[in-house]
């Protein structure tokens, strides 16, 4: 009878720490493509810039245009809706927010040092540059309480090089 349920703690013991190990990396894949995502939405905002201040010499973001490009590099590569909340097939549960800092020829003197609140992300500001952070909420943990509930953060910069 010992034997059994030493058997029986062992079985359960492999299946938690199976667990965690697999929530762990599924979580890890998904960190590591959110770094993906925000890189790209960086520089989607990027693209979006005032024609007739360039012709002027400067460089200034259509913050507007901007937006809209990160929520549509959201929508499509993190799987949501209209208003970033994750639709079936999803790894993501939570609504995902964003903040998008520009930093351009009309609202910028450089260089300038930026630190994001969210992560601690310092970036030093030398040229027209888009800083975006992505907050897409707590992993998705099959034994949620036991690890860490922290939520799943990335920042991440694109400035314009050759300007």
């Amino acid at each position: 009878m010992k034997a059994f349920l030493f058997g029986i703690a062992a079985f359960f013991f492999g299946l938690i720490v199976w667990l965690f190990c697999h929530d762990y990396n599924l979580n890890h894949m998904h960190y590591n493509q959110l770094r993906t995502v925000v890189e790209e939405a960086s520089v989607a905002a990027a693209l979006f810039t005032d024609s007739q201040a360039e012709n002027e010499g400067n460089i200034v973001f259509n913050q507007t245009e901007g937006h809209k490009a990160i929520k549509a590099v959201l929508k499509s590569m993190l799987k949501t809706d209209e208003n970033l909340n994750p639709v079936e097939g999803s790894y993501w549960q939570e609504q995902i927010t964003y903040k998008a800092y520009f930093f351009d020829d009309s609202n910028t003197t450089y260089p300038k040092s930026f630190t994001d609140p969210e992560t601690g992300f310092k970036f030093e500001v030398l040229r027209p540059s888009v800083v975006v952070t992505i907050n897409a909420g707590k992993a998705r943990y099959t034994m949620a309480g036991i690890i860490d509930d922290t939520a799943n953060i990335r920042s991440a910069a694109h400035e314009i090089v050759g300007w």
